[in-house]
């Protein structure tokens, strides 16, 4: 069996998620864990990547920006040896072209929601705010754009209104595994058979105007959401002829 040099970049849940189905691979040669963590955090997420991988033994960057610069970040990847490739998953930080093409067979990014679906920072959150009732993770290359690289693989999964965010992210980090551990049982497959994603149909996932919590539920959340759209809609005073007006200076 071939074994895949992995040089893996991770934080929070999603990240540890990716993590844990690495160290579960046979194949899954782990070079070194590129991770943002603090010690001295009160957050019980912050630091599951680093803690997970400090606890298999695993070679740890800590790359938070205030202490490590971009051209560091950049000098520390192509110093951490030969890798097959870059896997990113729930990560924030940028890989220019140089360090996309370091891999020898690809830079690929864990995305949790189906793209070209809720690309950007908060995807679970806005899939739920709109009241979907599918949810998932894609494996995708990593390109110059934000989550627009070539689709390699997608795991989806059904929820209802009765389902917690909390739930559903954990749903979100089992596909994760799964997704991982069929793609390393043949990459050059699944590298070959790549598709272009449909950029017409994009959709965004920017912050919220509302907190989420864990116990939240997805009709909660959808209620909220449109509770929030219906109060920021401009109206129209009775009598007034200036309403579009009025709409585009928001008041």
């Amino acid at each position: 069996m071939r074994t895949y040099r992995i040089l893996y970049f991770g934080t929070w849940g999603y990240g540890k998620a990716g993590l844990e189905a690495l160290l579960g691979l046979p194949q899954a040669d782990i070079v070194k864990v590129f991770s943002k963590w603090d010690p001295a955090s009160a957050s019980p997420y912050l630091n599951q990547v680093y803690q997970l991988a400090a606890g298999n033994g695993l070679p740890l960057e800590n790359t938070e920006r205030r202490r490590m610069p971009k051209e560091a970040f950049w000098k520390a990847i192509l110093e951490a040896g030969e890798a097959d490739f870059i896997l990113s998953c729930c990560y924030d930080r940028f890989f220019p072209a140089h360090i996309r093409a370091f891999p020898g067979m690809g830079a690929l990014n864990m995305h949790p929601s189906l793209l070209p679906a809720y690309r950007g920072i908060k995807p679970l959150e806005n899939a739920l705010a709109n009241g979907e009732t599918t949810i998932g993770v894609t494996l995708h290359e990593l390109t110059r754009e934000l989550d627009a690289g070539d689709i390699i693989l997608q795991k989806s999964a059904a929820i209802n209104q009765d389902h917690t965010f909390g739930q559903a992210y954990d749903r979100q980090c089992e596909l994760i595994k799964s997704c991982l551990a069929e793609f390393f049982a043949n990459p050059a497959m699944f590298l070959a058979n790549k598709a272009p994603q449909d950029h017409s149909r994009r959709s965004e996932a920017p912050r919220l105007p509302f907190g989420i919590n864990d116990q939240d539920t997805v009709q909660e959340i959808a209620q909220r959401m449109k509770a929030y759209t219906t109060a920021a809609k401009p109206k129209n005073l009775p009598g007034r002829l200036d309403g579009p007006q009025h709409q585009k200076t928001g008041h």
